[in-house]
């Protein structure tokens, strides 16, 4: 049986964008095409891909399997397409990262730069989520990267170590916004940064009130407005004279670990990507 690779694109634009509104508008074709050649793939394998909801578009067993299939299929493409008309190993392609958003911003694009800013038309997709997030979004292949502060048992991942982020303790220099017991500003209540800063420190028991300001930026601007303290990243408040930085006896560090499925096709350019991101992570840390 050879499948066929409108309907295949079809399935796998789906896939990618969750919605069949946004992948027929990607394909440049009417939803009703779209949907026609999705369903006459899943006639012509006698089996469903999709799971459709209203939360949005899922992938079966049998579709997540597909999935793997045709992202191998698409990279080996390209990188042949490049050899074949002589240009560049990496031209025309995509890179797609996901990372937590003390590193994102401040460590993983600034290490990108020199390969996005290169002549080679790429596309750049980059998502900054919460770090329980990210291993879905890999592994449902809407990214090819993400990169977490743990390795987890996953035999179908690959982990490696960039360097390690070290966390301080900030607050705002004007005493006035001191209260007792202090607020610390946290992402979400599932965030146990703080906790684990003052375990670390043999202060357990330290009590204090929290409030939530969604990601590190927005604890940062909290600090800085007097809403409270907050434990983050060195790297990214280093050229800030906003902030007082409280000394604490030890020093607590985070690991920031790239993370990529082992078995997925590996193109040229994405062989770029860890490249850089390995030499040029840690000297942003």
């Amino acid at each position: 049986m050879k499948l066929n690779t409108d309907r295949l694109n079809a399935f796998y634009q789906v896939a990618l964008d969750k919605s069949f509104c946004q992948a027929a508008d990607n394909l440049y074709i009417t939803q009703s095409a779209l949907s026609q050649r999705v369903l006459k793939l899943e006639q012509e394998l006698d089996t469903n891909l999709l799971i459709r909801s209203p939360e949005g578009i899922g992938l079966t067993e049998q579709g997540k399997a597909l999935f793997e299939y045709v992202s191998d299929l698409q990279a080996r493409e390209q990188d042949v397409l490049n050899q074949v008309t002589g240009r560049s190993a990496i031209a025309n392609g995509i890179i797609r990262v996901g990372a937590f958003s003390s590193v994102m911003r401040s460590v993983i694009m600034p290490s990108l730069l020199p390969l996005i800013n290169s002549p080679h038309q790429l596309k750049v997709e980059f998502f900054s989520r919460e770090l329980r997030e990210l291993p879905p979004l890999l592994l449902s292949g809407e990214v090819d990267f993400i990169v977490v502060d743990a390795e987890f048992t996953d035999p179908r991942l690959q982990f490696e170590l960039l360097g390690h982020e070290t966390l301080v303790h900030i607050r705002n220099k004007a005493s006035e916004h001191r209260l007792d017991p202090p607020i610390f500003l946290d992402h979400d209540a599932h965030d146990v940064t703080t906790y684990n800063f003052f375990d670390t420190q043999g202060m357990a028991d330290f009590e204090f009130d929290r409030c939530f300001y969604d990601d590190v930026y927005g604890l940062i601007d909290g600090v800085r407005l007097g809403f409270g303290e907050a434990v983050v990243s060195e790297h990214i408040i280093k050229d800030s004279d906003d902030f007082e930085i409280v000394t604490h006896a030890k020093a607590v560090t985070s690991p920031v670990i790239l993370c990529y499925v082992k078995n997925r096709y590996m193109s040229a350019l994405q062989k770029q990507v860890i490249e850089h991101l390995q030499q040029n992570a840690p000297r942003h840390l």
